[in-house]
């Protein structure tokens, strides 16, 4: 009974100590990260800047009742301070604003292009979020998505714009009226194609008449 109670001792003071030494472990490991992300965090905060320049008059015209753009745009220029968490609620924002895009395009932007182009947007916002949750944050991937993000942001503010001046370039008078009507009767007969022209067979050559001499007159 005594060797039995002896056992039982040992057995729980390794026990014991075990869990110290695996305390002891996370204990330094979570300082460790924490070490690790303090530079991680002074790396993302010297490089949160999306430096997205101001569309032209024309495009605000156009998206002036654009609401999620201006409060897209807003959160975009408007960098966290603090801890890595108030960067990762920002990265969380910004996905939720970035899908709310798709909401509500106005009709002259609502085109496939500019869809694409909010999509491609998003993938990297999404991609942002993801690196930046990671427990020890890739600072290069998070600056590389950083500067990518302004180049899609960018990317579709220019695309816009092109939009806007095709739109103005005039039409001479009458294309546009023919132009319609085409459309029109393309619609209407959808069946209706023009037949081209068939060139005649080679042994099928026109043939052309030469008068015979008539017989010769005497004087």
């Amino acid at each position: 009974m005594k060797y039995l109670k002896l056992i039982v001792v040992c057995c729980f003071s390794a026990v014991l100590f075990s869990c110290k030494d695996d305390d002891a472990q996370r204990r330094a490991e979570t300082i460790r990260t924490e070490k690790q992300n303090d530079s991680i965090l002074k790396v993302i905060s010297e490089n949160w800047r999306f430096n997205v320049p101001p569309v032209n008059d024309k495009v605000a015209a156009q998206i002036s009742g654009w609401n999620e753009w201006q409060q897209f745009h807003n959160e975009l220029m408007q960098k966290p301070t603090g801890s890595l968490s108030a960067y990762r609620q920002k990265a969380k924002t910004l996905v939720a604003k970035g899908e709310q895009l798709n909401t509500n395009i106005p009709g002259f932007f609502n085109k496939p292009q500019i869809r694409s182009r909010l999509n491609g947007l998003n993938t990297k916002i999404k991609s942002l979020y993801t690196y930046i949750n990671i427990a020890v944050i890739p600072d290069k991937k998070v600056v590389s998505l950083i500067k990518e993000i302004t180049h899609e942001t960018t990317s579709l503010q220019n695309q816009m714009s092109e939009m806007v001046i095709l739109s103005e370039i005039p039409k001479e008078i009458g294309e546009e009226e023919m132009l319609r009507a085409l459309d029109t009767t393309r619609m209407a007969n959808p069946g209706m194609q023009p037949q081209p022209q068939s060139s005649p067979a080679p042994n099928q050559q026109m043939r052309t008449f030469t008068p015979r001499p008539g017989p010769a007159q005497n004087n």
